[in-house]
């Protein structure tokens, strides 16, 4: 068997939906579900990405991508957009 052949049978072996290195932390629905209510409690607050960001030492982008859901938000920094919202975590947890 050619060499290509080899890399090629071994390429295919990995589940779907694994990313390199076995890593399947990609967000999912909960996460766009909780960039929706992020994104909902900022604008019923008037706040922009821009000041949001500030106020969590990240850039404008970040909270882009939490509220698209293309990120994951980590718990801690849930906390802090949280706090930043005036809110309670809760609030911004999809059916709790």
């Amino acid at each position: 068997m050619a060499r290509s052949e080899k890399r090629a049978r071994k390429a295919n072996t990995k589940p779907p939906g694994k990313r390199k290195g076995g890593d399947n932390r990609a967000a999912g629905l909960v996460d766009r579900q909780i960039g929706e209510l992020i994104r909902a409690r900022r604008l019923s607050q008037n706040i922009s990405q821009e000041k949001l960001a500030a106020a969590l030492g990240m850039t404008f982008q970040q909270v882009q991508k939490y509220e698209k859901g293309t990120n994951r938000v980590a718990a801690s920094t849930l906390m802090r957009i949280a706090r930043a919202l005036d809110c309670e975590i809760t609030e911004l947890l999809p059916g709790v």
